[in-house]
């Protein structure tokens, strides 16, 4: 049982319930991360632009962002985003043992592009700053534009799981 309380569509401000509307066409269902963060509602709205923009179309392909965001979520714990973006990165054309392999930048199943994106990400989650090392071997393969940018989908998640594994959101039945 989640420790914060939902705030489901009619009990919500109406600009909530306009992103509300928007989600449920969006993808047929209001996610509870979002319901929750409704509590605080002009925090989510603030947060709403943020996350579209780091899941939205830009120069680094959706794979690549996934493969961060499950390297985030499974080394924060969070069970609710790694379950979502389990799917979301295979979606995205992770495959099963590429996902499995988020947490494990030596894995067979990864390329050396995607090893030094799981090296990145996980010195993220795990020393708050990326080493040199690892910067260098991300500029073999991405500007410094895009490396930029899965520094903040890191961040974005950062935030994503403490909110949801602090208050146990529950997986959408």
């Amino acid at each position: 049982m989640a420790k914060i309380p939902y705030v489901e569509r009619e009990n919500a401000p109406e600009n909530v319930q306009a992103v509300y509307d928007q989600l449920q066409s969006m993808f047929g269902v209001v996610p509870n991360v979002i319901k929750a963060m409704a509590n605080a509602p002009e925090l989510m709205m603030g947060f709403m632009p943020f996350l579209s923009a780091a899941l939205g179309p830009s120069k680094v392909d959706n794979a690549t962002k996934e493969l961060v965001i499950l390297t985030t979520t499974k080394l924060n714990g969070c069970t609710y985003c790694t379950a979502h973006h389990s799917a979301a990165g295979k979606r995205a054309g992770l495959t099963d043992e590429q996902i499995a392999a988020a947490t494990d930048e030596t894995s067979d199943a990864l390329d050396d592009r995607q090893k030094a994106v799981v090296r990145y990400a996980k010195e993220l989650a795990q020393n708050v700053a990326a080493s040199q090392e690892a910067l260098d071997e991300m500029a073999k393969h991405f500007d410094e534009g895009e490396i930029a940018e899965l520094n903040m989908v890191a961040g974005t998640f950062h935030v994503l799981t403490r909110f949801a594994d602090t208050f146990k959101v529950e997986l959408e039945k």
